[in-house]
């Protein structure tokens, strides 16, 4: 036998050997491909996962801005009309109590008004000063009218003439007559009595 023959069969099993491998190898290398696409696949669908969890965050962020900037604006009209409509308010109050304060002022100088401890000799004087307070609390009176009917939600005069006051426009004190005028005429009228008692009150003081 000669020694080429004798490594024949060593050619084939070496050659047969080299090809087992390269199938192995083939088999590794397509393995590891689709682990690689497999892995590709993953970090493409975490992208896409990211990419719409962006997207969401950033629709939410816009309607946080949209809203913070509407109701921004909205809340900062409201308050300048509430402060305006504090501020207004407070003036209204203010001014509410210093009509009732002059009101009361004035019921007090009305409610003060005695003719009986007038004397004769000063009647005329003080009948003066009574009716240029009334005159002048009946023109207070007027100016604040509406404002009180406002608050009252009616007219404060309307029914309130009584029976007493119908009878004395049926004998010429009419609704168009001053009160001041009113009060004149009453004077007038018991003024002859007023001076009659007085003179009869002098005439017993010299007496007794």
């Amino acid at each position: 036998m000669t020694p080429s023959e004798s490594d024949q069969p060593d050619l084939l099993s070496r050659g047969s050997s080299s090809g087992n491998k390269s199938i192995e190898d083939l088999n590794l290398e397509l393995q590891e491909q689709q682990e690689r696409l497999l892995q590709l696949k993953r970090q493409q669908e975490e992208v896409e996962r990211r990419k719409r969890e962006l997207e969401e965050l950033n629709k939410r962020r816009a309607e946080l801005a949209s809203g913070q900037k509407l109701l921004r604006e909205r809340l900062t009209r409201a308050v300048t009309i509430l402060e305006r409509a504090e501020y207004e308010s407070r003036k209204e109050i203010e001014q509410l109590q210093i009509t009732r304060e002059t009101f009361t002022e004035h019921l007090a100088h009305i409610e003060a008004i005695n003719p009986a401890n007038w004397t004769p000799d000063a009647i005329d004087e003080e009948l003066t000063k009574a009716l240029s307070k009334v005159d002048h609390a009946q023109s207070i009176y007027n100016q604040s009218r509406a404002k009180i009917d406002a608050l009252s939600g009616r007219d404060i005069d309307d029914g309130s003439v009584t029976d007493s006051d119908a009878s004395q426009t049926e004998a010429g004190f009419g609704d168009d007559v001053p009160f001041s005028e009113l009060v004149r005429r009453g004077f007038g009228l018991s003024l002859p009595l007023i001076l009659m008692l007085g003179a009869l009150g002098f005439i017993l003081l010299l007496k007794f």
